[in-house]
């Protein structure tokens, strides 16, 4: 028998010289690019929650109460966008969840405002009352099949009905002079040492709180399989349907969720604005859709950029041109769909990968 052939041995799997060179490079690009999305994942809510919390110290008692309003409206946005934005459902009864909430605590603290903890009785209404009429007209309608447009119209007439009722229902509800002479609501511990959220300081930072909670919880929802779910069915109903998901559930899921978050920052608004019939009305609702639209849809911070941008612009042309805002406010929103169909933050969105893009080219041509 011959010898046998010697065979030179290689150690498969493992890069040698300039490989594992390149390698261990390729790695640690990797590991600073981990760092840093996690780093601009933190400045998202590091630094605006710092700016919000420095505020107050520096603006005037007028500016933290104008701020602290426009933030519950940013909340209101926000519930809006879980909904529209990310799922494609359409609603003009969303002003009707807010003015839910907002009317549940004021008539709490009317009622039994002197009762130790009634301003807890009066927030869990705010979202307990919402969520079940969002469950009944969600049961109703997503189970159904009523969607898309004709959805629109049945929330317009839901709408209409609510602000007509709070309108004529002027010994409960106060009518079109709205709710007033009804104690400050109360947090701590009911009986025993309790802080009132007045128009101040308190009530807006429990609102920034609140806020960035909620922005915190609605990012994780998004970011789970549900979240992937709404997009899908945003995109195509009927697909995800036959890949065995429970559509109807799924949106009347969303659904009250969304109304949820819109009674508890109409329970947010008590302290910072006038509860009247106008809070639940048609134009109410409309104004949220026009603060996500500017804003962009399905982002949620942009719902949040769109309510602080189109509200301060409406206060300051407003002052300026007292008969002409709305037609300035109509012509920038018109201006915004037209040029930035996806709102200010596609055009932040935009911005950052032109930016990424730029800095990397720079990289691989210093590379070379």
């Amino acid at each position: 028998m011959s010898a046998p052939h010697e065979v030179e041995q290689f150690q498969i799997g493992q890069p040698q010289g300039p490989a594992l060179n390149a390698v261990k490079g390729l790695s640690l690009q990797a590991r600073h690019a981990v760092a840093g999305e996690r780093l601009r994942s933190l400045l998202v809510y590091v630094a605006p929650l710092a700016l919000l919390a420095l505020f107050p110290l520096i603006a005037s008692t007028y500016q933290v109460s104008l701020l602290a309003k426009f933030l519950v409206y940013a909340l209101l946005a926000l519930s809006f966008d879980l909904l529209w934005g990310y799922t494609g459902i359409l609603s003009f009864a969303h002003a009707v969840f807010f003015g839910l909430g907002a009317y549940a605590l004021a008539l709490v603290l009317k009622y039994f405002g002197d009762m130790p903890g009634a301003t807890y009785v009066g927030i869990f209404l705010a979202v307990a009352l919402p969520s079940l009429l969002a469950l009944f007209i969600g049961w109703a309608m997503f189970f159904g099949r009523v969607g898309g447009v004709y959805f629109a119209i049945v929330t317009f007439a839901v709408g209409a009905i609510f602000q007509s009722v709070t309108i004529v229902w002027i010994e409960f509800t106060g009518g079109l002079n709205g709710l007033y002479g009804f104690p400050n609501p109360r947090l701590g511990l009911p009986g025993v040492w309790e802080i009132e959220l007045a128009n101040d300081p308190v009530s807006y930072y429990l609102i920034v709180m609140v806020l960035f909670l909620s922005l915190f919880f609605a990012r994780q929802l998004v970011a789970s399989p549900f979240g992937r779910a709404l997009r899908a069915i945003k995109s195509n109903e009927q697909r995800v349907e036959f890949l065995g998901y429970n559509v109807p559930q799924v949106k009347l899921t969303v659904f009250v969720i969304s109304c949820a978050l819109a009674g508890l920052s109409g329970a947010l608004y008590v302290p910072v604005g006038f509860v009247s019939a106008d809070i639940m009305g048609i134009l109410f609702s409309t104004a949220i859709i026009v603060w996500v639209a500017v804003g962009g849809r399905g982002t949620l911070y942009g719902a949040v950029l769109g309510t602080l941008v189109v509200n301060y612009l409406q206060a300051f042309m407003s002052d300026i041109l007292v008969f002409y805002w709305f037609l300035i406010i109509g012509i920038f929103f018109i201006l915004v769909v037209v040029l930035m169909p996806d709102g200010i933050a596609g055009v932040v969105q935009h911005a950052i990968r032109w930016a990424a893009h730029r800095r990397a080219n720079r990289t691989a041509t210093s590379n070379r």
